[in-house]
């Protein structure tokens, strides 16, 4: 399998490229067994296993390139759409074990996005203490509801969300950072997932990440039966809106702006709370909920230095520079990354910068919400 830069990136929109600090991914696995009836990876997996050797002598290549620069590397997620540790999966050929081990040689910082439980099991658990052990780490919990009935419908195979709440609190004793991902937000299930939310919070995770659900009408279709409501009754409650920018683009929907902007000030209360943060993903520039040069991933909680790249955030707020441990990449410095990495940075800022010239797309963008 010949690799280019997609392998390792993800690939340049309007959504990603305005939005993200860090397009920079691994994925280990091209197919997933949790059969989660929204799961976004469906518009784009192949439904084969990538070979393991091809995977991992990439990676170290490329992570070996990071560790030789004299300038921060960016942080890699572990992954973007597919569940990184399926148990039946990785027990047999381990590679987002041996991801993790080089990732700890070569000092690159890791954003694990997980469902799975087996990350308090060793020998992973061990991996991520010497993650995290070097400020590398930041794990990911992802939880879309607590209701153990409505978990089997929306995420068939996932593992019980009961089980993940226990990981949070068990990975929070060795005093690794996590978060949770409250995602997708679903219409018609508010009380659930603002359950959800808090039950992570009384678990230990140190802040919430929310999404509003994308998805085709046949897509709604399923949700709404998973839910218990007919079609008809779902799609005319709520107010439903293009999420793609030209019809050509695709029939994707998202939930209404007010049902989102009600959903964050819950979500947004709850969380502060516990005095922890909430961000948003995918979802434009909030004037209210955005947190400029601190990653919406909450990288912050990583203590080793890392690179990201502008977004659109900071063309808003006219911040020049991140956190304590956050390098803004510079665009005359794009050459002096690795191929794969210069290649995808240049890509998304061109993209970025015809966000900026196009007025329309930026009223769509950025939300002042009071």
């Amino acid at each position: 399998m010949r690799l280019d830069w997609r392998f390792f990136a993800i690939a340049p929109s309007i959504w990603i490229s305005s939005l993200c600090y860090s397009i920079f991914r691994i994925e280990p696995y091209t197919i997933c067994s949790y059969g989660c009836i929204y799961c976004y990876a469906r518009w784009y997996r192949s439904g084969i296993i990538v070979n393991k050797r091809t995977i991992l002598k990439a990676w170290r290549k490329l992570a070996f390139k990071l560790y030789k620069l004299d300038l921060p590397p960016p942080y890699f997620r572990l992954s973007t759409l597919i569940e990184p540790f399926q148990e039946h999966l990785e027990r047999k050929q381990q590679i987002s074990l041996e991801i993790m081990q080089e990732a700890i040689k070569c000092e690159i910082p890791l954003v694990i996005n997980t469902k799975s439980t087996l990350l308090v099991e060793s020998p992973w658990i061990d991996k991520l203490l010497a993650l995290t052990d070097k400020g590398l780490a930041l794990v990911q919990i992802s939880l879309t509801t607590v209701d153990q009935h409505l978990s089997k419908e929306l995420e068939p195979k996932a593992p019980d969300p009961r089980k993940r709440l226990k990981v949070i609190e068990e990975l929070r004793e060795h005093d690794i950072p996590v978060v949770t991902r409250i995602q997708p937000l679903i219409p018609g299930i508010e009380m659930q997932q603002l359950d959800a939310a808090k039950e992570a919070l009384n678990h230990g995770s140190l802040g919430i990440i929310v999404e509003p659900i994308r998805e085709t009408v046949s897509g709604l279709e399923k949700i709404a039966k998973a839910i218990g409501i007919t079609f008809s009754e779902y799609f005319s409650k709520y107010r439903w809106e293009p999420y793609t920018f030209s019809p050509k683009q695709g029939g994707l929907l998202r939930p209404g702006l007010d049902w989102r902007k009600n959903m964050y000030r819950r979500l947004k209360d709850l969380t502060l709370q516990f005095g922890r943060e909430m961000t948003l993903c995918k979802d434009g520039v909030w004037t209210k909920y955005s947190h400029p040069g601190l990653d919406c991933c909450q990288t912050w909680h990583i203590k080793a230095q890392y690179a990201i790249r502008k977004t659109l955030h900071e063309y808003i707020s006219r911040l020049q520079k991140g956190g304590s441990s956050v390098y803004l990449i510079k665009e005359n410095e794009f050459v002096r990354y690795p191929r794969f990495v210069k290649r995808a940075l240049m890509l998304h800022h061109n993209k970025l910068r015809r966000v900026l010239e196009t007025r329309d797309i930026l009223v769509k963008l950025v939300v002042y919400d009071r």
